[in-house]
């Protein structure tokens, strides 16, 4: 790996260069640009295809206008190559490979990052790392277990990743699936590391320091002795709410103790789940909309487990990232990637088959039973078992891969 002498002359440590591309400022990666700034002998830029996260913008998903409160571009140097919608078809017009590599020629980069090999975008972002004789790196949501593909599906992407993956020089695996899958398409153990996927810790930990139980359960009038279960994400249908919602209404308590629904969240859905909830759980569901990064800390100290019973393309699901670090165990549907690395059955949690009503009802029931026999346990092994999915131990496995380039 090429690397520039650090200022101090004969001896002086080398400077390690990093480049990383990615689509825009992203929340739960912007910590990671900022960790590896702050160390010593690197420098970071990082290149945005666009700025629309920051200026703000109207999420889809969620239903309404998104501009988040946290920093996003503190700490680390940046530049961005443009400012429109990112997409498949939209970033690769946009920015092409032989303005990507003069991009990066004038920053010199001995390592480049790439977060992803959709869209376009890093397509011409790996194409100009050759062009400039750049060794890369890729850090991605891989996985193959996310949803159903058909057999020429699964041909044609193969194919089409097993090119992508010749121009990369290290593969990081974010956890069990990302591995597994790289080394499916042939590539060897001794090229993959481990950056592991991972929220902003350092500030949910910061919360979690200062938690104080009771504020969301008093102002939505659930009662102290409620079990508390929370869904954080989108109100979409690959989410699958309302399976989830179903359950809730076929529990009504447990051991006397009456069971509670929060969603944390917005979207498409809403309408229907409010009608739905109305009708089968009435007083016992609550819906919080979206909330900022700041304020979920309140929420998750007074739940006590999450659901994610997402249908489909739920590569990681960093909520449970964010639970965890909670000490909340969680529930997670079989298409949801962190299952195999953080759920450890019946003391982090539990993995259901997608979409089936009855075996969640079941897990509901089985981690309800746990959590009112085991809580200080549950809450300790959680947190332990979150831990090693941090900020610094992501950029940890980014920076020494680097360095072996």
């Amino acid at each position: 790996m090429r690397s520039d002498p650090a200022p101090g002359g004969r001896g002086a440590d080398p400077v390690t260069r990093l480049a990383v591309v990615t689509t825009h400022p992203i929340q739960y990666q912007c910590p990671i640009w900022r960790n590896l700034a702050a160390r010593p002998n690197v420098l970071v830029k990082v290149f945005f295809a666009s700025d629309f996260s920051v200026r703000g913008y109207i999420d889809p998903g969620f239903s309404q206008q998104v501009r988040w409160t946290v920093p996003l571009l503190d700490g680390y140097e940046h530049e961005f190559l443009g400012s429109g919608p990112v997409g498949p078809r939209t970033t690769g017009p946009m920015i092409g490979a032989t303005s990507l590599a003069n991009r990066l020629r004038s920053f010199a980069p001995t390592a480049c990052l790439l977060n992803a090999y959709s869209p376009l975008l890093y397509w011409h972002a790996l194409a100009a790392c050759r062009l400039e004789g750049i060794p890369v790196m890729l850090r991605a949501e891989t996985t193959d277990v996310d949803q159903d593909r058909t057999l020429l599906r699964r041909l044609r992407r193969d194919a089409a990743l097993k090119v992508f993956y010749a121009g990369v020089s290290r593969f990081l695996a974010i956890g069990h699936n990302s591995r597994a899958h790289y080394e499916r398409l042939g590539v060897r153990g001794e090229r993959i590391g481990f950056a592991p996927y991972c929220v902003d810790s350092d500030l949910f930990e910061s919360q979690y320091a200062r938690r104080q139980r009771g504020f969301i359960r008093s102002q939505l009038a659930i009662p102290p002795n409620a079990l508390l279960v929370l869904f954080s994400g989108k109100l979409i249908p690959k989410k699958d709410p309302l399976t989830l919602l179903d359950a809730v209404a076929g529990v009504p308590d447990v051991h006397g103790r009456p069971v509670h629904l929060v969603f944390l969240g917005d979207g498409d859905l809403r309408g229907q789940l409010e009608q739905a909830a109305a009708a089968t759980a009435a007083g016992r569901v609550h819906f919080l909309g979206f909330q900022q990064q700041e304020k979920l800390g309140d929420v998750y100290t007074d739940a006590d487990m999450l659901v994610l019973p997402s249908l489909y393309t739920e590569t990681w699901g960093l909520v449970v990232n964010e639970a965890m670090q909670f000490g909340l165990p969680c529930i997670v549907s079989d298409r949801v990637g962190c299952g195999a690395d953080l759920i450890r059955p019946g003391d982090t949690g539990y993995v259901f088959p997608h979409g089936e009503g009855a075996a969640l009802r079941s897990a509901l029931r089985a981690l309800s039973d746990q959590v009112l026999v085991r809580r200080d346990a549950i809450h300790a092994l959680c947190r332990e078992r979150v831990a090693g999915y941090s900020v610094q131990t992501a950029a940890d496995g980014i920076l020494d891969n680097a360095l072996h380039l």
